[in-house]
């Protein structure tokens, strides 16, 4: 592969839309009078910075730990094969950082106090996720770290931005959008649990086993659909809530009959999932296209 190709894959571009979604969301329910165009464009290219970077730091400590070896069954690291050195990971993994705290830095001189906290928490997050001592990746606390930064911070954080009154209505969707994309990380432990427990690295999979894990999965798909029902909106609406229901269903059935490397595609049906979730949380709580 050339260096673009390498790049392009090492950033997993298939986990993108799951940090797009809830970023979205929380633009469309900024109370109106609060909403910049400005400010929603960078909150999407901090999200996705963020992202990229959580994805190379992984990449890059996993490897450097040990965790990825020669068999492991996901898609293929770049440090662990070869792909890239620990130095072009590191530049790349400062640039991710950078434009990140750059787009931050903007939301925070223009947005709520709150966000400083928000940002540095953010940042800690990504480098602390598998790097440092004691990663909390390998203390089965990945999943929560998902489902926060990816619900109630990228959603009210959002908000926060765009100095938007929060209702308990963006609180809701806040928590709900979360769980889908901590859906795609329990795929992935439930894919390496076994490599990852020859490293020693205790994830939620490794903790609780197969059997569990993939209740689990089932519940943190299934669950949020069933608590946003359309509710007081057209009867078109209906549609797509009952077709988000059969899609977690279907994704639920795959979960239970797949292992190993059968797996993998799982990982970008999940996050795409994710997206059309919070797409529809977007119809439900922020009235949009009615």
């Amino acid at each position: 592969m050339n260096s673009l190709q390498v790049w392009s894959q090492t950033v997993r571009p298939r986990t993108l839309p799951a940090a797009v979604g809830p970023v979205l969301l929380g633009q469309v329910l900024v109370v109106e009078g609060h909403f910049s165009w400005i400010t929603a464009t960078l909150c999407v290219i901090c999200a996705l910075a963020l992202q990229i970077a959580v994805n190379l730091a992984n990449d890059l400590f996993d490897g450097l730990s040990g965790v990825d070896q020669a068999d492991r069954l996901g898609p293929t690291r770049a440090l662990q094969s070869g792909l890239l050195n620990v130095g072009q990971l590191r530049l790349g993994l400062i640039l991710a950082l950078g434009v990140a705290v750059a787009t931050g830095l903007w939301l925070i001189l223009f947005g709520h106090w709150l966000l400083w906290l928000l940002g540095a928490l953010a940042v800690l997050a990504v480098l602390g996720y598998s790097g440092g001592r004691r990663p909390y990746a390998n203390r089965a606390l990945g999943e929560v770290a998902v489902w926060l930064f990816f619900g109630p911070v990228a959603v009210l954080g959002s908000m926060l931005a765009h100095r938007s009154p929060i209702g308990l209505d963006a609180i809701l969707a806040s928590a709900l959008v979360g769980l889908p994309v901590a859906a795609i990380l329990v795929v992935n432990n439930l894919r390496d649990r076994q490599g990852d427990a020859r490293a020693g690295k205790h994830t939620l999979a490794v903790r609780i086993g197969p059997r569990n894990t993939r209740l689990l999965f089932t519940g943190l798909l299934v669950v949020p659909v069933l608590f946003a029902p359309p509710g007081g909106q057209p009867g078109w609406t209906w549609l797509p809530w009952v077709a988000l229901l059969v899609g977690a269903v279907v994704l639920s059935r795959e979960a239970a009959i797949r292992d190993g490397l059968a797996l993998n595609p799982l990982l970008g049906w999940t996050a795409m999932f994710s997206l059309l979730f919070a797409l529809w949380l977007a119809v439900r709580y922020g009235n949009i296209l009615l």
